[in-house]
């Protein structure tokens, strides 16, 4: 333990600020049997990290030149503190785990849970999401360039070149500090967006199934007429009408992302609803007087969450992908923020001699596009009662 606190305190900022923002580091050191030394080295750890980097928290949190708070480096702090709670809870439940019930183990949810967790696939993917989250939330502290910063060094070096990890573009901007940032844009669109298609095509779906009649034929023939349309010359009809800058820009693409997207989502759940309105659960709710609405957001809507979720978790990279081909093609995100699409498309002019500043970016997409696959099959198997055993 004394060793990993003497290589954190002599290791370059970055690296310091790496100890700083993963706490903890001393209980995945020592045995599964060694639970009272994982608590202690833990808070050892944790309390080392933060004095040792808490002097380099002010260029985070704050701008040097105009003074300004960086909300940003105040998320990535937050999300530093949660990452600490988290460990410790996770290892005060390994030292003195809880016992369940009989009726608590054979919940539903911790029959999911134990599902997910014996699902090696799934489990992956949602390790690699939380490592990618954690990564973009704490890019203004693991990031040694503003991204925007022209001229950081010099032009197209190529990775493992001095401070820069993963070369230089054109502009001597640092890849490493704008593929940090640029995933904070590309996973907030990939969010945000499947929210907003997700939201829309729940309630459209529960409403035409539970309504049925004229509501139904008419809700499922716009539903019908949107999907004969072809996604990306959709996108780009609606992105290029509706083309602005700057925050504006992001926020045109967030809506129109999950406004082109909802209409798988309200089927699924049109087809759930359908089967679930005639059970006699819904019977039940009927005979003791709810009104509709109660009945279709507190008994049929929560049961016919779960093919949603899955879909969610497949659309987030979808949507990913997505904005990726928009920058690609210049309709995507409005310069100079930074997407991992953008990052791609920056670089297409120097493939064959800088090809790093493109195929980095392209990676990351690859690798958080798989990751949400991954969960989302193991999310599918796991509320699956007939894939439990």
């Amino acid at each position: 333990m004394t060793v990993i606190v003497r290589h954190v305190t002599e290791a370059p900022p970055l690296v310091v600020r790496a100890g700083l923002v993963f706490p903890g580091l001393g209980h995945l050191a020592v045995g599964e049997w060694l639970h009272g030394v994982g608590l202690c080295a833990l808070t050892t750890t944790f309390l080392t990290t933060l004095v040792v980097g808490l002097p380099g928290l002010g260029d985070s949190l704050f701008d040097s030149v105009t003074g300004s708070v960086i909300w940003g480096g105040f998320a990535a702090v937050a999300g530093w503190v949660g990452l600490g709670a988290a460990l410790w809870f996770a290892a005060w439940r390994r030292a003195f785990p809880r016992v369940l019930t009989e009726d608590e183990r054979g919940s539903n949810r911790e029959l999911f849970r134990r599902a997910l967790l014996r699902h090696r696939t799934g489990m992956m993917g949602l390790y690699g999401i939380v490592l990618l989250s954690a990564l973009v939330v704490f890019a203004p502290l693991l990031a040694p360039f503003d991204p925007l910063q022209v001229s950081a060094g010099p032009q197209l070096v190529p990775p493992g070149t001095g401070p820069h990890l993963f070369g230089t573009d054109e502009f001597g901007r640092d890849v490493w500090s704008r593929l940090l940032y640029g995933g904070r844009i590309s996973l907030s669109i990939g969010f945000v967006a499947v929210g907003i298609s997700a939201s829309v095509g729940t309630l459209l779906g529960a409403v035409a199934a539970f309504l049925g009649g004229a509501v139904d034929r008419v809700l499922m023939f716009l539903v019908d007429a949107l999907l004969s349309l072809p996604r990306l010359v959709l996108l780009l009809t609606i992105v290029g009408l509706f083309r602005t800058t700057g925050s504006t820009g992001l926020f045109v693409i967030v809506v129109v992302l999950g406004l082109t997207s909802w209409m798988g989502i309200s089927r699924i759940v049109r087809s759930e609803v359908l089967s679930l309105r005639e059970r006699e659960f819904v019977q039940a709710a009927r005979a003791l007087g709810m009104s509709s609405p109660r009945i279709l957001l507190r008994h049929l809507v929560p049961n016919a969450m779960g093919p949603v979720i899955v879909f969610c978790s497949l659309a987030i990279g979808s949507t990913m992908l997505a904005e990726a081909s928009l920058s690609f093609l210049g309709l995507g995100v409005p310069p100079p923020i930074a997407t991992w699409g953008v990052m791609i498309s920056d670089g297409r002019d120097q493939l064959r001699s800088a090809a790093w500043v493109s195929v980095i970016p392209g990676l990351a997409i690859m690798w958080g596009v798989l990751c949400f696959n991954l969960l989302g099959d193991g999310l599918r198997d796991a509320l699956d009662p007939k894939l439990r055993g």
